[in-house]
């Protein structure tokens, strides 16, 4: 299976991430290869596509330290980057791997595992995307299907800026509810906390890929991003990405938020209500969905209007899995009328 092993070397947050869904398009279209890219960003906060940015974020802080804040297009929480760690991301057509999409966790996973031994650490799985090493996460990933196309993401810790890390995020603390870790700091580590000394990041791309391609059969051709791909991208910058429409949204005080912890991550529930219905709401969270949180922005609206007592019937209609469906009715549940 030959694919492209793309290295563009765009370290701009907001360009990265315009050109990250420039490929998934152009793969769907069926005008790019299968394509593993590696890329490293300057300090930058990722958010995950529906976390709601003032609440997950320490923005004055970002914005006073030159740290960028991008939303991603796939699901997941917050993180911070530096050019000390490195992200891969997979583009293919769905149809190459015959997998289901929680089996492709593991399968892209399993490379990693495999350079952490490589360091003598014991990487283990935890839950559908971590891997931890001595009960900390080194490495995390996320999905993103778009029609045919399909990418699959990993954020692998190399060298870490802990402490800038533990002051751009703000997570809530429902977060750790069930982890020993409290805080975002204690929750994570890196290949150079782990050993002790700092460790090259193009060694461990370079050991990741001898891994990818033993491991899942790939063999690579060396490219670069193609007219179409930089052109798809510089416009999906200047209108999206680069926007802090996009990467921050509307800052909105409701007056109920209620929130809950699942398997699937953090789900909140934010209502204005007069009386029983409910007048707009607003969902978000930390999920691992792989619809860019359509459903859950489609649910949101569909609330609008509904008396509290009605409200679940919209719910259980919804595309949502049925672990997020259990989670809002239960916020649902939670609600009282409001005056």
């Amino acid at each position: 299976m030959f694919w492209r092993l793309l290295r563009d070397g765009i370290t701009d947050a907001h360009h990265h991430f315009a050109v990250e869904e420039a490929l998934v398009r152009l793969v769907d279209e069926g005008e790019s290869p299968p394509t593993l890219r590696l890329r490293q960003v300057r300090r930058a906060v990722f958010l995950g596509a529906m976390q709601e940015a003032w609440s997950e974020v320490d923005v004055d802080y970002c914005r006073t330290h030159d740290i960028k804040i991008v939303r991603r297009a796939n699901g997941g929480g917050a993180v911070y980057h530096d050019v000390g760690s490195f992200c891969f991301s997979a583009f293919f057509p769905r149809a190459l791997f015959p997998q289901s999409d929680a089996e492709l966790y593991p399968l892209f996973a399993a490379p990693v595992i495999r350079t952490c031994a490589d360091y003598g650490l014991t990487a283990t799985r935890t839950g559908r995307n971590d891997l931890l090493v001595g009960g900390r996460k080194i490495y995390g990933s996320a999905q993103l299907a778009w029609y045919t196309a399909f990418v699959q993401s990993g954020t692998f810790l190399v060298n870490m800026d802990f402490d800038t890390m533990a002051q751009a995020l703000t997570p809530p603390a429902l977060k750790f509810a069930d982890k020993a870790a409290q805080s975002v700091k204690e929750r994570v580590t890196s290949l150079e906390r782990e050993l002790g000394h700092p460790v090259p990041v193009e060694e461990v791309m370079a050991r990741l890929v001898t891994h990818f391609t033993a491991l899942l059969g790939l063999e690579w051709t060396p490219g670069d991003l193609t007219p179409a791909e930089t052109a798809l991208a510089a416009e999906l910058l200047a209108v999206k990405y680069g926007t802090e429409e996009w990467n921050l949204g509307t800052r909105r005080t409701y007056s109920t938020t209620v929130a809950t912890r699942t398997a699937a991550g953090v789900v909140t529930l934010a209502a204005d209500l007069d009386g029983d219905v409910i007048l707009a709401a607003r969902l978000h969270g930390d999920l691992l969905l792989s619809d860019q949180g359509v459903a859950l922005s489609v649910l949101a609206q569909a609330l609008a209007g509904q008396r509290l007592a009605t409200a679940p019937v919209v719910v259980e209609r919804s595309a949502l899995p049925g672990a997020v469906k259990e989670a809002v009715l239960s916020l649902l549940a939670e609600l009282k009328p409001g005056t």
